[in-house]
């Protein structure tokens, strides 16, 4: 990362995790939060790391002493765009934390690793992309990736007209789609419910 170059992590935590059951970024693997592995993944790639969460998640990890809980910058989303899913989540952060690159991450991939976002981070400047997204056999992942921070003005457009699709951002800014290799394929394993939660961990315990 150059010395010059402001990055800023994005941890969206404020879904209503209704498939799960309960507050998704409270769930535990390995003995971790999702929300304490997510801030993991993009803490070494950020100069600073800000989640995104509703009062009743951060109430809760008070309450167990989650270990980031000082370490990074914690927001909802603003009055004008309250609950507006995950586009009100990033302009939220983009306007709280001026950076030159927003690193985006949902808290339900467990197994996601920083080197992808060093690998994205590098794309974005070598391609001049607006936005540098993963991709797997075709399908796109628009809630992990890396965000230029001249997007703010399509996410404010789409925010404004009432466009919550983050795929709507993306077809209108400079976007290169990353594909991934198969061996990085398990990092974007994603939790949805308790069922998969627990066939994680029968899988990775055999």
């Amino acid at each position: 990362m150059a010395d010059t170059l402001s990055v800023t992590g994005i941890v969206l935590a404020g879904g209503a995790s209704r498939r799960f059951g309960s507050p998704k970024p409270l769930a535990h693997f390995k003995d971790q939060s999702f929300i304490d592995l997510s801030i993991e993944t993009l803490t070494p790639v950020s100069d600073c790391v800000i989640v995104v969460t509703r009062d009743e998640i951060l109430q809760n990890l008070k309450k167990v002493k989650s270990k980031t809980i000082k370490d990074v910058l914690w927001i909802k989303d603003v009055e004008r765009f309250k609950g507006n899913g995950p586009l009100a989540g990033i302009y939220s952060a983009m306007v709280r934390k001026k950076a030159d690159y927003y690193l985006v991450s949902p808290c339900d991939m467990p197994l996601m690793k920083s080197v992808m976002y060093e690998k994205w981070l590098t794309w974005a400047q070598e391609h001049e992309s607006d936005c540098v997204i993963p991709v797997i056999n075709g399908k796109v992942y628009p809630l992990n990736g890396i965000y230029k921070h001249t997007c703010i003005r399509e996410v404010f457009a789409c925010l404004r007209t009432k466009t919550f699709k983050v795929m709507e951002v993306l077809d209108r800014v400079n976007t290169t789609y990353a594909d991934v290799e198969k061996n990085e394929e398990p990092f974007f394993i994603n939790v949805n419910t308790k069922e998969q939660l627990n066939l994680l961990h029968g899988t990775l315990n055999e």
